[in-house]
């Protein structure tokens, strides 16, 4: 486990975001879910770093900013980010809650732009990474007002 990482450096976030680093995995039980087709573990990078430092907030956010301009495995990264720190936020174990009004809009240019990649890239079982952004979205929208996807 990295014991020193920059959490201020935007560069060394976003190794961090992107698994480079590498972090304890969480042991899961047969009845567990599959986990999500991304190079990390998000609930242990937010638990074990990012909350840890809450004064690396704007750099986290800045980083997220990079993932959602990216490739299509940049940009479902980043989603599991957003979506694991909304389920952090309700669960109260989130050390700050993300700026949704910036966030979001960036998140679905990403998203449409990267439609087709996204269709093609499996995010677990046979669910296709779009599949799941839909089915997320539309919890999105009866829960916090907002959607990932214009259809």
């Amino acid at each position: 486990m990295p014991e020193h990482i920059n959490l201020l450096d935007k560069n060394e976030m976003l190794k961090l975001l992107k698994g480079e680093y590498s972090v304890r995995r969480v042991k899961r039980s047969q009845f567990d879910h599959e986990p999500m087709n991304v190079p990390t573990e998000v609930s242990v990078v937010l638990v074990d770093y990012i909350y840890k430092a809450p004064h690396c907030k704007r750099v986290f956010q800045e980083a997220l900013k990079v993932l959602f301009s990216g490739s299509a495995g940049d940009i479902f990264l980043g989603f599991d980010y957003v979506d694991e720190c909304l389920l952090d936020e309700k669960l109260g174990l989130a050390a700050f809650h993300i700026d949704t009004a910036m966030l979001i809009p960036l998140l679905k240019e990403g998203i449409r732009r990267n439609r087709n990649g996204l269709s093609g890239r499996t995010a677990f079982c046979s669910t296709s990474c779009l599949e799941w952004i839909r089915t997320v979205s539309s919890s999105y929208e009866k829960e916090y007002g907002f959607t990932l996807l214009d259809e």
